[in-house]
């Protein structure tokens, strides 16, 4: 089953051991009972219908067999029973205690990995991801195991996944029989080899160098899998309670708001409920607006948050903020779902006998998938926590550390001054790091002296703007922006005048940005449509070809298959460029995407200032580690947590600023600012 591995996968083998400080690396696979609707009944016990924690916590959870082989091997062991699954993590806990280091690679490792640390307490001193490795070197295709093996092996019908595993769907392990055991022996050991072969394909196109990939997934993987934090509860019973109050003040305001308009029988269902609240609102004088629901095809109202013509109901009816105060707050339950999950996960590990630290930090490597971007993970989205919010104040640091936050200052608007060859306003950072471009747009939009400690609502407009008109967005686009309630505001209802100001006055200021539009539009996407090769950006550090965006880092941009389209207007044909999203059709062919120059720059300037903070996420991570100091927890956004030992907290937290403040060796002439702090709690 295994195959035979010739002696340069050996010496390549060797050789990843080496960069990473590895003895040994295991490849693993766990088999655990499921139930899918397809097998019986509408409930389903999968984890297509749970998280990681409901899921492997669960009392239905058991593991109906493990594969593992030790490097290359010949021999995948493969077994199952609880004697057998204990053995095998004995002997790695083992080869640990006796001062090897070992590496884990799984293809979905923090499943994988989740359960040999939750159930068994064992850690890795390394941890790899086949499917991860896939997102980065093929975001636009489909990471699946099977799919991945497709990919690779197109001519060779041995290396393919099996579906032996849908014979034992819904049936628990006592009662699989010797014939199903033996079907799942060869269904694991043949997923332990793709993986493992996968493996092996995946690190060279990655490349060892400094590794700051690999080293970035990693530290995503440890956070996701050994607990990272422990949880105030009483933060967040407090945070449930205060989001029920304010629902209930914002409905018993609309609900007096209707009887002073003698409207009656007007409940908290009205607002929850699109035809009641468009029955409401039609009392009120004004016209709903309709969209096609993607459901039924059929005509709906428009009165979801996003919904453009909802938002310009509101724009054009600003006298009843009353009542779209009272639908928002009974529609977003936001807030308190995230405090009751994140009160049930803690909960969960405390009954596990995990005390000190009680919730993981669940990000996802590579969510976002034309950036790269981190995302939230397992339901909680921790990176959408509000600064200084109790969700954040709720989480503490392990014993005897402090949590130390380091944030990037206006990293995305900083990166498309750079890239767009913006000097004039870079000089502003160069002279004093501590300039606040986002103020001072607020001042130019204002007409006073916007700063950010006297006016920051002002200078969250500025924010606003800075961030979504550099990224080429129309003025309406921006009125729209505005009323979503963007980077955690609260929705602005500006008028067509106040948003075609702030537009004009964004261009003339920014006249380099506005010139790389129409360079990319012009130039650029051409290239990615026909081929060829253009060098463009800072020090040429950009390469456009075929499908492609070759970052500075080396990290590539996908627009698979990018093509000319023909649209039918009002004003006659218009071409435009789609590409194929990673996102597929029920028949499985790849969805297209409309690509245009506003999107391409957003892309790049989201993608470059990722790439700083992976690099600078691997170096604090090393030096940390290096000195004993901490280690990296994790990211939100632009900001690196990390748990710094409290007896040395000041030399610990001064490695973070260190490696913030220096730009990658790729980005030169790029000032970079940091701010941050430290506390138990995670409050900066």
């Amino acid at each position: 089953m295994s195959g035979t591995f010739t002696q340069d996968d050996r010496i390549a083998l060797d050789v990843i051991k080496q960069a990473f400080c590895l003895d040994i690396i295991v490849f693993l696979d766990w088999e655990t009972f499921y139930k899918s609707k397809a097998n019986g009944g509408s409930k389903s016990f999968s984890l297509k219908s749970k998280t990681y924690p409901e899921y492997i916590f669960d009392e239905r959870f058991h593991e109906t067999g493990l594969g593992l082989v030790v490097d290359l091997d010949d021999r995948i062991d493969y077994g199952h029973g609880k004697d057998f699954y204990a053995e095998q993590m004995q002997k790695l806990r083992d080869a640990r205690a006796d001062g090897l280091r070992v590496g884990l690679v799984a293809h979905n490792t923090v499943f994988d990995g989740a359960i040999c640390n939750w159930r068994y307490g064992l850690e890795f001193d390394f941890y790899f991801d086949t499917m991860l490795m896939r997102k980065y070197l093929a975001a636009h295709r489909p990471s699946s195991l099977g799919a991945c093996a497709r990919d690779e092996w197109p001519d060779d019908p041995a290396l393919r996944k099996g579906n032996d595993l849908a014979d034992v769907d819904g049936i628990k392990y006592e009662y699989i029989t010797d014939e199903q055991h033996e079907s799942l022996a060869k269904y694991c050991r043949q997923d332990v080899n793709l993986m493992r072969r996968l493996f092996l394909a995946y690190i060279p196109r990655i490349g060892l160098g400094e590794s700051i990939e690999l080293n970035a997934m990693n530290i995503t993987l440890r956070g996701a899998i050994e607990p990272q934090f422990n949880i105030k509860d009483e933060l967040l019973h407090e945070v449930i309670a205060e989001e029920k109050q304010k629902d209930g003040e914002a409905v018993v305001a609309a609900i007096e708001y209707c009887l002073e308009h003698d409207i009656e029988e007007v409940t908290p269902k009205t607002f929850g409920s699109n035809q009641q609240y468009e029955v409401l609102l039609r009392k009120f004088g004004l016209s709903v607006p309709k969209k096609i629901s993607k459901s039924t095809g059929m005509l709906t109202p428009a009165l979801g948050k996003g919904d453009p013509e909802y938002i310009r109901l509101q724009i054009d009816n600003p006298e009843h903020p009353t009542l779209y105060k009272a639908r928002e707050r009974v529609k977003s339950t936001i807030a308190q779902s995230r405090a009751e999950r994140m009160l049930s996960v803690s909960a969960t590990f405390r009954q596990h006998e995990f005390d000190d630290a009680c919730m993981p930090f669940f990000l996802n490597y590579y969510g976002a998938g034309q950036t790269g971007r981190w995302s939230g993970g397992q339901k909680l989205n921790q990176q959408n926590n509000t600064r200084g919010g109790k969700h954040r104040l709720s989480m503490l640091a392990p014993e005897g550390y402090q949590i130390g936050v380091c944030d990037l200052s206006n990293i995305e608007l900083r990166v498309n001054l750079w890239f767009c060859g913006q000097e004039d306003l870079l000089d502003n950072f160069r002279k004093d790091p501590s300039f606040d471009l986002y103020s001072d747009i607020a001042t130019d939009i204002f007409g006073y002296k916007v700063a950010k400690k006297t006016h920051p609502d002002e200078r969250q407009m500025g924010k606003a703007a800075a961030l979504g008109l550099g990224f080429s967005m129309g003025w309406f686009g921006f009125q729209q922006y505005l009323a979503s309630g963007p980077l955690g505001m609260e929705p602005m209802f500006k008028d067509d005048p106040f948003c075609r100001g702030v537009k004009n006055a964004y261009d003339v200021k920014h006249y380099a940005i506005k010139a790389m539009w129409h360079f990319l539009a012009n130039t650029v996407m051409p290239v990615l449509v026909k081929g060829g090769e253009l060098r463009f950006g800072p020090n040429d550090s950009y390469l456009a070809r075929k499908d492609q965006i070759v970052l500075p880092s080396g990290r590539v941009l996908q627009y698979s298959n990018a093509r000319y389209k023909g649209e039918e207007t009002q004003s006659g044909v218009t071409i435009k460029v789609v590409f194929d999203s990673d996102k597929y059709d029920r028949w499985g062919k790849p969805v297209p995407k409309y690509l245009w120059h506003g999107l391409l720059i957003e892309n790049i300037a989201q993608a470059t200032a990722r790439d700083i903070l992976a690099e600078q996420m691997v170096n604090v991570n090393n030096e940390l580690e290096a000195t004993n100091l901490g280690w990296v927890m994790g990211s939100v956004h632009d900001e690196l947590l990390a748990a710094l030992v409290t007896h040395d907290v000041d030399r610990a937290y001064a490695i973070m600023e260190k490696h913030m403040s220096a730009a990658p060796s790729w980005a030169a002439g790029l000032p970079l600012a940091n701010e941050g702090g430290y506390a138990k709690e995670y409050s900066k």
